[in-house]
């Protein structure tokens, strides 16, 4: 296996407020290869966001970055002055914001400002306009030239997310990171735009790490997964994996929230009993146990962390890492309640 491109080690991003420390990401590590397509799923207010604006330094005020490494080909980012990091943003890592409605400027062509990204690190301007055109096609923009002149308001939502698209590729970047980017999307319109990041993911060889909240777009896009709760990675490990047998209460549990038409007429549709935590004030031991249907008495105290379940995939529960020591050994996997495989396959999700 290559080299990692992209590897973050134990990184933590807090928030200084008036009732106290809200630590939004609580110790994150994992490694990005390159080529590869990642997941981070999780609810709103898990850290997934947070975790992408802290690798490029976005992080807004009053958040601050206390502690861990994200290496870039081995730099460590988080030590780069602020000139030297504006470097790497938008040439060797980029991002596509949420709402391309918010991020596009409004009094700005489009064109213009896709030339821009690459006028910031250089490229000359007869250069740049040509690159924009030739990324307005790639992203599948119809009438590209004439599309060049309009303003954002001029274009509609998909296509809106098509110029971000261009704009975060127009200096081949290494790592693309896609925050929720079909969010406000419909959904024909979101099954375009993920056929798009895979087919460029393919012919490009760019990696993409996605946010969402959204287990189908994992399915559709991603190869490998990270799960996120209450700021802390859960579990991680490939996707078909995960998804066929996951090994933490709260991955199982989004799986089996998850809405499928076969069993609709049979079965009332899952959700997830209770709220995720304060952050300010967040539980003892398991983060999660205060929902968890599987908890038991240890998880009230101990906090658990990250170990191997399987090959490639890892879970952060003591109540999967107690069975598999106890009733199979800790070197095989083990369904979290007999049965409870979360019976979603990814495939039924594309």
């Amino acid at each position: 296996m290559a080299a990692p491109i992209l590897q973050v080690r134990d990184l933590r991003t807090q928030f200084a407020t008036a009732g106290g420390i809200v630590k939004a990401v609580d110790g994150v590590s994992f490694d990005l290869y390159p080529g590869e397509s990642l997941g981070i799923v999780g609810e709103s207010g898990s850290g997934k966001s947070m975790t992408a604006l802290s690798i490029l330094r976005l992080v807004p005020d009053p958040g601050r970055i206390v502690h861990g490494q994200v290496l870039f080909h081995d730099q460590d980012l988080l030590q780069l002055t602020g000139e030297e990091i504006r470097e790497i943003r938008g040439r060797d890592i980029a991002m596509i914001f949420q709402d391309p409605q918010s991020s596009l400027n409004p009094v700005l062509r489009t064109g213009f400002q896709v030339d821009e990204a690459m006028l910031a690190h250089g490229r000359p301007r007869s250069q740049a306009r040509a690159r924009t055109l030739e990324l307005l096609k790639k992203v599948r923009i119809p009438a590209a030239e004439s599309r060049y002149k309009d303003f954002p308001h001029q274009l509609s939502g998909g296509m809106r997310q098509r110029a971000m698209i261009a704009m975060g590729l127009s200096n081949a970047p290494s790592i693309l990171i896609a925050d929720e980017p079909t969010t406000a999307l419909d959904v024909t319109v979101q099954a375009q735009i993920l056929e798009l990041l895979a087919d460029l993911n393919r012919e490009l060889g760019t990696a993409i790490v996605m946010i969402t909240h959204n287990m189908g777009v994992v399915a559709g896009l991603c190869t490998r997964v990270l799960v996120m709760y209450a700021g802390e990675i859960v579990e991680q490990g490939p996707v078909e994996q995960i998804f066929e047998n996951p090994q933490h209460p709260y991955t199982w549990s989004l799986l089996k929230s998850i809405p499928r038409v076969d069993a609709l007429r049979h079965e009332r549709l899952r959700s997830i009993e209770g709220l995720a935590p304060d952050l300010l004030q967040p539980p003892s031991g398991c983060r999660f146990h205060p929902r968890c249907p599987f908890r038991i008495e240890r998880c009230y105290t101990d906090e658990p962390h990250l170990q191997d379940v399987a090959p490639g995939q890892k879970a952060a529960c003591w109540v999967t890492m107690d069975r598999a020591r106890s009733e199979m050994g800790a070197d095989k996997l083990i369904d979290i309640r007999p049965g409870a495989a979360s019976g979603v396959h990814p495939g039924e999700l594309r």
